[in-house]
Order: structure tokens, then C-alpha cells, then sequence
């Protein structure tokens, strides 16, 4: 029998839901900690932006410049549901060389053959480029800075993205996506031992609560009540290097936004963190993070490291 519960999520780094799925993976890795392992399967959202036709959402059928603002526009909406920071204006991510999310599949399938751990880390950091800073992350100079950023080596990320193995990879995704008939992101798969789930769409913490019950036979059940003082809380917040106030809330289960917004800027006031607004949303980032790879701490208001 598998020790954990995997929770296997077909994705994309420019899916907004997947984006919006976030506050509830925290909430899952603070109520099941040590119970829980989290695996993800490239789905390739975009083939083709000027081939895409998503009426549920008015995305497609038009040029690539209107398709964008059609974009934006569904990015935003979802923003104002799961709560995750979206830029909101200047979304320009495809173009007529750059149509397609597969670069960003394949980059994530490259990075995840030089260190796993590492490649979830640039995943997370493709999501908030792509949604919270609108950068151009099918463009390889953007992957290259974001892969560094978290300290994949890039001689090596380079190597699997032209030696070609990245991409086979990344179709071997694409055939466990089609084999298990995921057509929309997010979809997870939750699996214990011999028994397995497929959560379609977007789901919420109590879903995942009693599919996560059902594979176990109820072996795997939440941490209930648990007290979160002020230092887990920061160091939770330093172990992902920066949360949403979305993910905060959810991670400690404060009753509103306003409760977890409270506790954001009095540990602001005291010098613990900072907070870097996004949209209609904020970050919040340890005011003292280590730099990616090394040992080293660099206090993000003064620039200094030490």
C-alpha cells in the first residue's frame, strides 16, 4: 500500500482554476501534514490559441489580440471567485510565434528531469508569472530566469529541451491525460493503496476531505482544531518562499479574508514580512528569504544578504 495519499493533479501552468486550486493545496498540507504527496501531470491546456473555442468562458473565435482580452477578462472573473492575485490589465501572452501553453509543459518536464522537488517550485513560479506578473513565460529567456530562480541547473534544463527527451515526456503526459479521459483542468486524481478517484474541475477543501476518506477506508482523516501560533504560521509562509492571501486564509483557517488580512499587516507593522499587492489580492513573502540554492538570507528591503 502507497504510505501517503497522492493526489495526482493534470494541469497547466496557464490554467487560471489551477491557479485558483492553490489556497486549497495549502489547506490540504496543514490538515493532513506527512499524509499527503502531491504529483502533477502536464495536460497541455493550449494547443493553439487561434484553434481554442472555450464558450463556457467566450474564449476563442476571434484574432489573437481580442483572444487576449478574452483572457483576461475570464482570468479576472475567476480572481474574483478563488481569490488568487491576477494581474488584471496587459495580459499579451500569445501571439502569432507563441500560441500555444506547450512550452511552458515542456519546461516543466525538462526541470522535473534535473530535480522533481525543484521542478514543483518552477511550476508555482510559472503560475504567478503567468497570472500575478503577466509575463511572456512561452518565451525561453522568461523560463530560463524562472528555472534559475529556483535553482534548476539551466546547462542541464537546456540539455532536455534540446536533446528532445523533454518533450517526449511531456507526450507520455499527454497520453496518461487522454487514458484517464481528463478533458479540463483542474482534475485531480486521488489514490490510496489499491483504490482511486477522479476529482473533475475545480473542488473544495470538504470534497477533497471525503474523497481522501473514501480511498482510505477512513484511515486518512484531517487534523482537527490544530493551533497555529504565529512562528508556524512564518515559517509555513518561508517554506513556500511567498502565499496569496487566499492561501493563508485557507492554510490556518482564519474565518474571512479580513481576519487572515488582519494578521498580514501586523506581521508587516513588526518587520516579519512583506506584502506585494497584485490585482485586487497581495502576496505576503518572509522579510528575511533565503536566496534559491544557497545558505544564504537576503533581507528583500534593504537588498542586503548575509
Amino acid at each position: 500500500m502507497n504510505a501517503k495519499v497522492v493526489i495526482t493533479n493534470f494541469t497547466d501552468p496557464l490554467c487560471t482554476w489551477c491557479w485558483g486550486l492553490e489556497p486549497v493545496f495549502r489547506k490540504l498540507e496543514t490538515h493532513f501534514p506527512g499524509e499527503l504527496e502531491f504529483r502533477y501531470v502536464m495536460g497541455g491546456l493550449v494547443e493553439n490559441i487561434e484553434e481554442k473555442w472555450d464558450p463556457a468562458n467566450g474564449i476563442g473565435h476571434a484574432d489573437i489580440p481580442r483572444i487576449n482580452q478574452q483572457i483576461e477578462a475570464h482570468w479576472n472573473d475567476a480572481s474574483s471567485r478563488h481569490g488568487m492575485p491576477v494581474k488584471g490589465t496587459g495580459f499579451t501572452l500569445f501571439s502569432r510565434e507563441y500560441p500555444s501553453t506547450y512550452p511552458q509543459n515542456i519546461a516543466y518536464k525538462a526541470a522535473q528531469m534535473v530535480d522533481a522537488k525543484k521542478a514543483d517550485r518552477f511550476l508555482r513560479r510559472m503560475r504567478e508569472a503567468s497570472a500575478a506578473e503577466y509575463l511572456m513565460t512561452s518565451h525561453q529567456e522568461v523560463l530560463d530566469k524562472l528555472a534559475a530562480e529556483v535553482g534548476i541547473d539551466l546547462k542541464e534544463f537546456h540539455k532536455h529541451l534540446e536533446d528532445g527527451s523533454a518533450e517526449e515526456a511531456f507526450k507520455d503526459d499527454l497520453k496518461i491525460t487522454r487514458a484517464f479521459g481528463v478533458t479540463g483542468f483542474p482534475t485531480c486524481l486521488v489514490s490510496y493503496g489499491g483504490k482511486q478517484m477522479l476529482l473533475r474541475g475545480y473542488n473544495d477543501y470538504d470534497t477533497f476531505v471525503t474523497v481522501i476518506g473514501m480511498v482510505s477506508d477512513g484511515k486518512v482523516t484531517p487534523v482537527v482544531n490544530a493551533a497555529y501560533d504565529d512562528n508556524a504560521m512564518l515559517d509555513f509562509i518561508k517554506d513556500h518562499g511567498r502565499l496569496a492571501l487566499a492561501e493563508l486564509k485557507e492554510a490556518f483557517d482564519f474565518p474571512d479574508m479580513n481576519s487572515a488580512d488582519a494578521w498580514a499587516r501586523k506581521m508587516k507593522d513588526e518587520g516579519k514580512v512583506n506584502i506585494n499587492a497584485v490585482g485586487k489580492s497581495y502576496f505576503i513573502e518572509p522579510a528575511a528569504i533565503p536566496e534559491m540554492g544557497g545558505g544564504h538570507y537576503c533581507d528583500t528591503a534593504t537588498g542586503q544578504c548575509m
